[in-house]
């Protein structure tokens, strides 16, 4: 990668957000190059990320991102206040993992912390 000046930048100069953006936008190049359309999973998709990289992500990145993608977050990544609404129209299915420390369980409701998807 290069500065707009010119200068090689290096991967293990850029903070953790910075790493983060590179690999997204990796994983969208790749995915527009390729011939065939997998699902696209990604993991703690913004717990690294300043409040303008966030929206960038959440407007332009992932609703365009692939034609099925599988985002694992945790209510502080996508926000129930403001960040689920703004994906909600691209969202088909949400789960939410309650973990149950007591009984050593895990169940599962179909919603995201408590937000019902909209009917499409």
């Amino acid at each position: 990668m290069y500065h707009k000046d010119g200068n090689e930048i290096f991967l293990s100069q850029l903070n953790a957000g910075a790493k983060q953006t590179v690999m997204q936008v990796l994983l969208k190049v790749l995915y527009n190059l390729g011939d065939y359309e997998p699902p696209v999973m990604i993991d703690t998709v913004m717990g690294v990320l300043d409040k303008e990289s966030r929206e960038v992500i959440l407007e332009h990145y992932f609703p365009d991102l692939a034609h099925q993608t599988i985002l694992l977050s945790t209510d502080t990544e996508i926000t129930t206040e403001h960040d689920f609404e703004r994906l909600q129209a691209y969202v088909a299915k949400t789960y939410t993992l309650h973990r149950d420390k007591q009984n050593q369980c895990t169940t599962i409701t179909e919603d995201y912390f408590g937000l019902q998807t909209k009917e499409i």
